[in-house]
């Protein structure tokens, strides 16, 4: 049996990631400077992979605590990544001082990249799964 504070450590990575994403959605956009790259809707594609990356680091840690992932604690990790995207979007438009732009986009960005993320978890699941049946049978 695990002891609670080694679950407690597999959380640090997710833990670490969502101050790294609240970090970047609240810094003024004039902290970036001035990137000059071209590459059509890198902004979103920023967004899904911080919200992506919300639901992967979750349910990585799930998997290593319990390896019993259902599908109903996955869609709740996913919603809450998606909640939290939402969050964001308002705590730009209201805390960040016109610093930082409000976007609905941002918001269904940051949702498919968590729903991405959900399918990505649920097939290294089924994965692991399978293979843990198939050493288990042997």
């Amino acid at each position: 049996m695990k002891q609670p504070a080694n679950n407690i450590i597999r959380f640090i990575p997710l833990m670490l990631w969502a101050i790294l994403v609240y970090i970047l959605l609240t810094l003024p956009g004039k902290d970036f400077g001035n990137m000059e790259i071209n590459i059509p809707n890198l902004d979103k594609l920023v967004h899904m992979a911080l919200f992506g990356g919300c639901v992967f680091w979750f349910g990585f840690a799930v998997i290593n605590i319990n390896r019993n992932v259902t599908r109903t604690r996955t869609v709740c990790i996913m919603l809450i990544a998606c909640l939290y995207g939402i969050a964001m979007e308002y705590v730009q438009k209201y805390f960040t001082h016109g610093t930082r732009d409000f976007s609905y986009g941002d918001m269904v960005a940051d949702s498919l990249g968590a729903v991405v993320a959900y399918f990505l978890i649920r097939w290294i699941t089924v994965k692991y799964q399978s293979r843990r049946m198939r050493k288990n049978a042997c």
